[in-house]
C-alpha cells in the first residue's frame, strides 16, 4: 500500500508539529521562534505558521516575541493522565491519613503552580482540606518545593524568574534562598513549609518516582500539631513511599500492607 502526496504531506506537517512540542516539554519559560526554528532545523516561517496553527487549539501559548510555551488545551490532556497513578495511590493516602491523623495529598507539578491531585482529609476537628483540582504556589509548599528539589537550578531560575510571591511574612522571598532550601532537601529527603503558604498551616513532603513521572506525597495539618510530630510523620511518610514504591512494581498489589 503507498501513501499519495497529500498524506505524505499531512504526516510531515503532524511530525513537525510534534517536534515544536517535544522542543518545548522542559522549556517552562519557553523559546523564542528563532530559538525553536534552531533546534528543530526549520525555516523560521514554517515554525511561525505551526505555533499559530497549533496556538488556536491552545496546545500552545505565545506571549510577545520570546515566548512560545506549551498550551492549557496539552496541560489539561497531560493532567488526565494522572488518573491511573491517582487510583493506585488512593488507599496508600487513606491509610497516611488514618495512621497520623493528618491529611495526606498527592501533587504534581504544572509549570510554576502545585496541582492537587488527591486528597484525603484529616478526621480530625481542627483539619486542613486542600480541594483536588486546586493550583497552589510551587514555592511557597512543602509538595512544590520537593518537585523543584529534582530540577536542576537553571531550570528553577527559568520556571520562577527572579522575584517570588510573598504570600504570607514567612514565604521564602528570593530566589537564592529558595535553591539553598532545595539543596537541603535533595540531601534530606525531605521538605517543609512552615506556615509558608497560609498562616497556621504546616506541611511535610517526600518524593516519589513513578512511572507516570515524579510525584510528591504531602502531610497537612495545624502547624503546631504537625511541629509536635516531627519525627512521627517523616517515619510514616517514608513508610508510606516505599509501600507504595513497591506497589508500582507488582501491579497485583494494589492496597498498603494491613496494619
Amino acid at each position: 500500500m503507498t501513501t499519495s502526496e497529500p498524506e505524505r504531506g499531512a504526516i510531515q506537517v503532524i511530525s513537525r508539529a510534534a517536534a515544536i512540542l517535544r522542543c518545548l516539554e522542559n522549556e517552562p519559560a519557553g523559546l523564542s521562534l528563532g530559538a525553536i526554528a534552531k533546534r528543530i532545523d526549520l525555516p523560521r516561517s514554517t515554525v511561525q505558521r505551526l505555533v499559530d496553527a497549533l496556538a488556536l487549539e491552545q496546545l500552545l501559548e505565545v506571549h510577545g516575541a520570546g515566548g512560545v510555551r506549551l498550551g492549557p488545551a496539552l496541560i489539561r490532556l497531560a493532567s488526565r493522565s494522572h488518573g491511573d497513578i491517582t487510583q493506585r495511590v488512593r488507599p496508600f493516602l487513606e491509610e497516611l491519613s488514618k495512621h497520623t491523623g493528618e491529611t495526606a495529598v498527592l501533587v504534581h507539578a504544572n509549570r510554576a503552580e502545585l496541582m492537587v491531585l488527591h486528597s484525603v482529609i484529616s478526621s480530625q476537628e481542627l483539619r486542613v482540606a486542600p480541594t483536588p483540582g486546586n493550583f497552589l504556589a510551587i514555592h511557597a509548599t512543602s509538595g512544590g518545593k520537593m518537585l523543584l528539589s529534582g530540577m536542576t537550578d537553571g531550570v528553577v531560575t527559568q520556571l520562577l524568574g527572579p522575584e517570588l510571591k510573598v504570600l504570607t511574612h514567612k514565604t521564602l522571598s528570593t530566589l537564592p534562598a529558595l535553591l539553598d532550601e532545595l539543596q537541603q532537601i535533595r540531601e534530606d529527603g525531605f521538605s517543609y513549609d512552615r506556615e509558608e503558604h497560609m498562616l497556621g498551616v504546616h506541611a511535610m513532603a517526600i518524593g516519589i518516582e513513578t512511572p507516570q513521572g515524579r510525584y510528591a506525597i504531602s502531610l497537612v495539618g495545624p502547624a503546631w500539631r504537625m511541629e509536635a510530630n516531627d519525627e512521627g510523620l517523616r517515619r510514616a511518610l517514608t513508610d508510606c513511599r516505599n509501600a507504595l514504591a513497591d506497589a508500582l512494581r507488582s501491579p497485583q498489589v494494589d492496597h498498603p500492607p494491613a496494619g
